[in-house]
């Protein structure tokens, strides 16, 4: 097994950073400027996370290709954490959000010709019969849960550890060895008592599963058909199946959240599989990066929903802006034109070849570490094996060759080496993960790019 020491990642990491703050001094500068107006210089937490002391600031997006204000140009396999799978400024979703802000509206709050082709379309991919559009996979699954609560009359959501489904407090909730605890770190509503409004068991258990649906108090299952957020966690053969029958067996409504996961294909894995959710969610990318998520029901909710009185108001959720005819526009050209078979037939050719070449480095390197793929998503961990449960990829005893994940930060120097490393040799990588989308106007010199660009990182840390 390779050696891949604390000493020799802190050394290239103070190379790389010195190196990534001299060559971007208009990028440091905007930053430093930003500060005085902006909380953490950033007009969302989460530009905050990247890198080398700073985000960069970007002047323009096309395709695959990032450009910032130093000029430098980058490879982006972020593509904001999926928010940008279409390519940015997809030339057919930019015509038709710009045709609908300039000729017809930005917002209206009433329908267009566009939503009656969105829903016929959401449905013939997704199965379910019924739909909202919102804003943000947050505010759908927000919405999701209390319709859940409100049509079984129960008041517990079931999610499983290490998922993420936005800022959605029953899901960001821990099982802490048998303990539910609110996950460390985050600001905001803290719930005295999670156990009040969930229950947090493993992905792949299907006796807990069982066992947590049982007593017939929870509301909801809120689940990704394959876990992306603490690396790719794959379901078990038979386990959809399972969790479809347990469900329905103890009346608990059963919430697919495709928001990470429709890199798998076009028809997302609910498609493809043929899964069958009562309630389905999908946002970041669905119009194209604009703001938009779709909340799909089925016929028996939608049905009870449609009873209630006053109809149009039971939500307590949505608001002005939601479901608006630029979104909508949005959502269409996206599926018309970038969500379709091609593209991911191309895309997801493209992330054989860079998972085919990740898994070689570490296979010829002797590292223990493992490189998995859904679709056009591309990832590797340092771990030896893919685990099983969330609970196996929150706390296993990783000893990362020597670096420590706990002293040296959420995921350790290694992890961010690995980030300004690529960004010094014109690459972004999602933070946090190392997790690399293929967009649809990606060729294969870039993925040789990247492939070569981490072989040369662990070349340096082997020697």
């Amino acid at each position: 097994m390779a050696a891949v020491t604390l000493e020799k990642v802190k050394v290239l990491l103070k190379r790389e950073e010195e190196r990534f703050v001299r060559e971007r001094p208009k990028s440091k500068a905007l930053f430093e400027e930003a500060k005085k107006n902006l909380v953490g210089g950033v007009p969302m937490s989460w530009m905050r996370i990247w890198t080398g002391g700073f985000p960069v600031f970007v002047d323009r997006a096309e395709g695959v290709y990032i450009t910032d204000a130093d000029g430098h140009r980058y490879l982006d396999l972020c593509l904001g954490d999926t928010g940008g799978l279409c390519g940015h400024a997809h030339p057919k979703i930019v015509e038709a959000i710009a045709d609908q802000m300039r000729n017809r509206g930005t917002t209206t709050m009433l329908p267009t010709e566009d939503a009656v082709w969105v829903g016929k379309e959401l449905e013939k991919r997704f199965g379910l019969p019924f739909w909202q559009v919102l804003m943000t996979a947050t505010d759908a699954n927000r919405m999701a849960l209390k319709v859940a609560r409100s049509v079984t009359g129960r008041q517990l959501i079931l999610c499983f550890n290490g998922t993420y489904h936005g800022s959605v407090d029953e899901t960001l909730v821990v099982n802490f060895f048998g303990e539910l605890i609110n996950v460390p770190g985050m600001l905001g509503p803290i719930v005295p008592d999670a156990t009040k409004m969930s229950k947090v068991i493993d992905f792949n258990d299907v006796d807990a599963l069982e066992k947590a649906l049982a007593p017939g108090d929870v509301a909801c299952v809120i689940t990704e058909p394959v876990m992306t957020n603490i690396g790719i966690i794959f379901p078990e053969p038979g386990y959809h199946e399972a969790l479809r029958a347990i469900t329905k067996k103890y009346g608990t409504l059963l919430l697919i959240d495709e928001t990470h996961s429709m890199c798998a294909g076009p028809r997302g894995i609910t498609g493809e599989m043929g899964l069958k959710p009562d309630i389905f969610v999908a946002g970041k990318f669905v119009a194209g990066g604009y703001p938009a998520a779709v909340l799909g029901f089925n016929k028996e909710i939608t049905e009870w929903m449609s009873a209630r009185t006053p109809w149009h108001n039971f939500f307590g959720f949505g608001g002005t802006l939601s479901g608006n005819a630029t979104a909508v526009a949005g959502i269409r050209a996206a599926f018309e034109h970038a969500i379709n078979e091609e593209n991911f037939e191309r895309m997801t050719r493209l992330a054989r070849r860079m998972e085919d070449g990740l898994a070689k480095i570490i296979r010829d390197n002797g590292l223990a570490w493992y490189v998995a793929r859904i679709g056009c998503r591309v990832e590797f961990r340092f771990l030896p094996k893919p685990p099983r449960t969330g609970s196996e990829a929150l706390f296993a005893e990783v000893d990362y060759n020597a670096v420590d994940i706990v002293e040296e930060g959420l995921t350790g120097p290694l992890d961010a080496l690995i980030h300004v490393w690529c960004a010094n040799r014109g690459i972004l990588l999602t933070p946090v993960h190392e997790m690399a989308l293929v967009g649809p106007t990606a060729t294969e010199k870039d993925v040789d790019h990247y492939v070569s660009t981490i072989g040369g990182l662990v070349a340096e840390l082997v020697k």
